[in-house]
C-alpha cells in the first residue's frame, strides 16, 4: 500500500515539474527556450540580434 502512494507520487510529482517546465519555455518564446539559440543559424538569430 505505501509503495503504491509512493510510486503514484513520485509519477505525478513529475508529470508536475514537466508540466512546469514546459509552460516557462513557452513562455519565452520558440528561440528563447530552444538550447541551440547560441550556435543556431536559422531565422530566429537574425530576429534576435535585430531585438538588442
Amino acid at each position: 500500500m505505501i509503495a503504491s502512494i509512493v510510486i503514484g507520487v513520485a509519477i505525478f510529482g513529475y508529470a508536475g515539474w514537466t508540466l512546469t517546465s514546459y509552460i516557462r519555455k513557452t513562455k519565452k518564446g520558440k528561440c528563447a527556450s530552444c538550447s541551440l539559440a547560441k550556435s543556431c543559424e536559422s531565422a530566429c538569430s537574425d530576429v534576435a540580434s535585430m531585438s538588442k
